[in-house]
């Protein structure tokens, strides 16, 4: 109920961007969907652009039109439209592994 009513409050003078950080992570699953839609509704309701962010990967997914996953402040990850629309959680475990490779070893090589 918390939760819902800082969001609601958060919208009271209309935002043209709304922030949200990790907004349902200490709620049960049951609250957080109730949040998720609640956030969908009112995103959509009020034409308000959304940057959430999560460790949550099936609510990265289903929630909005684009995915940006970051490492140590880099993105390392940008999907969008048609390839967001078939992406899976074991997608996106298998490309912020391979990235976080990538990274590790450039910073490897730039250490030497």
């Amino acid at each position: 109920m918390r939760q819902r009513a800082a969001l609601i409050r958060t919208l009271a003078p209309n935002p043209e961007l709304l922030l949200l950080d990790e907004h349902t992570a200490a709620l049960d699953p049951a609250a957080a969907e109730k949040i998720m839609n609640l956030t969908k509704q009112i995103v959509a309701s009020q034409h308000t652009t959304c940057l959430m962010v999560t460790h949550n990967m099936h609510q990265a997914i289903d929630t909005g039109n684009r995915i940006l996953m970051m490492r140590q402040g880099k993105i390392v990850l940008d999907v969008k439209g048609e390839e967001k629309a078939h992406l899976t959680i074991e997608d996106l475990q298998k490309r912020f592994k391979e990235s976080a490779t990538a990274l590790d070893n450039d910073r490897i090589l730039l250490s030497e």
